[in-house]
């Protein structure tokens, strides 16, 4: 998992110390005076002959308070710590923290190119497996088998804008943090800055989160996955360059769209970076090794879900345990449990929050009760799909069970 943090670490690291270099030397030339008056002669000198020296100093300092923050975040995700222990350190040895990031920043360099050359082996091991290599292969894998909806473009572009601008504004913030943790010497202003940053942080976070909804309702409200996926591959497409966003998204529309095989090689990519991420991987690769009839593939998804400690608290807990009971009614749907899935799904029918949902539930329903033999309650949910479902590839497949019972002479309407 922590691997998926290096690059993002390592890149933090060598922003953070431009940035203090630059810094270091703006404020030293335009307050030439105050250290002439505050500075003994020598050291003054020495600083004036030696400013890079005193710049990659600056720069350190900047890296060294990033570098204790990227960590204190990684290791609250890794052992579901409370953010509040940290916030409480900095209160009462803001100092000795400063300093520990300092003396941990070559390490951590280490660590962290050591983590992406480590990942990058792995992925290509992964690739060379599945025979696909980047990012514009999967888009044209992904041409080749479905089609790009053209209509979609101008409303990825926009959510593109939105979420830079998003970007633009956490990178600011952090500049202006770095300003205040630097020049001013008060603990305990300076604790208050870090926790209104914090604060403003969250907020940009969760903004930059709804600026995908008109994305993402393609899929959870209209039930168009060729739509959703469309728009995915434009939002991540700039100057003719790919990099794939939103993974999970991308990998749910393949797989509303019958392309499991495309899904799983989508998600080789995926930054499993903490618990939730690492959950969501492992939930979606059981939906695929369930297409796939791949029953091994299911447990192991099963035994890595158990695994994971979410966090949280009781909210945490309860998304587990629906994600991995989710697990679960794909292996006993495998193994022909059709009663327990049967309520499985109803209840799932219940609680359904988005269309898309629906759909899934109301399918297998009428998957089950057709195996059942029980005709008239397939029919009605298979109707209830066909009117939902949209471009998923459920309506398909209720047509096609629906005729089956017409050529089969059934009185599907009685009941």
């Amino acid at each position: 998992m922590w691997k998926y943090r290096c690059k993002t670490h390592l890149l933090s690291l060598l922003g953070a110390f431009i940035v203090g270099c630059v810094v270091t030397a703006i404020f030293f030339f335009t307050n030439t005076e105050t250290y002439l008056q505050i500075l003994p002669a020598d050291v003054y000198k020495f600083i004036s002959e030696n400013i890079w020296l005193t710049c990659a100093a600056g720069g350190l300092s900047f890296a060294g308070v990033i570098n204790i923050i990227l960590i204190a975040q990684m290791l609250m995700s890794l052992y579901n710590l409370n953010p509040f222990i940290f916030i409480i350190l900095i209160m009462f040895a803001a100092e000795p923290l400063v300093i520990l990031g300092i003396v941990l920043v070559v390490p951590a360099v280490i660590v962290c190119i050591y983590g992406m050359v480590s990942l990058n082996k792995e992925r290509g091991k992964e690739m060379k497996a599945h025979n696909f290599s980047q990012d514009e292969e999967l888009v044209r894998m992904y041409k080749l088998h479905h089609k790009l909806d053209e209509n979609v473009k101008s409303l990825a572009e926009n959510c593109r804008k939105n979420v830079n601008k998003m970007t633009y504004l956490y990178i600011l913030g952090i500049v202006a943090l770095f300003c205040v943790l630097f020049f001013i010497q008060n603990i305990m202003i300076a604790t208050l800055a870090f926790l209104f940053y914090m604060f403003l942080f969250n907020i940009l976070l969760r903004y930059r989160a709804s600026c995908l909804i008109p994305i993402t309702s393609l899929l959870y409200d209209k039930c168009d996955p060729e739509a959703c996926a469309s728009a995915i591959i434009y939002y991540s497409t700039k100057n003719k360059k790919v990099k794939l966003k939103s993974q999970t998204l991308f990998a749910q529309c393949l797989i509303y769209l019958d392309d499991p095989q495309l899904a799983q090689d989508i998600l080789i990519n995926y930054p499993r970076k903490d618990a939730a991420s690492s959950l969501s991987y492992w939930s979606l690769m059981a939906n695929i090794y369930y297409l796939m009839k791949d029953e091994d593939g299911l447990n192991r998804c099963k035994e890595e879900a158990q695994k994971i400690q979410l966090g949280f608290g009781q909210t945490g807990v309860m998304i587990q345990n629906e994600e991995l009971a989710s697990i679960q009614n794909k292996i006993d749907l495998m193994n022909g449990e059709f009663s327990t899935c049967k309520k499985y799904y109803l209840d799932s029918l219940n609680k359904a929050r988005f269309t898309f949902q629906q759909v899934d539930s109301c399918y297998y329903i009428a998957l089950i009760s057709f195996v059942e033999q029980d005709y008239p309650l397939a029919n009605m949910y298979f109707d209830r799909v066909i009117n939902l479902g949209n471009k998923m590839c459920y309506v398909s497949k209720a047509k096609h069970y629906q005729s089956k019972m017409e050529n089969m002479n059934l009185d599907i309407n009685e009941g």
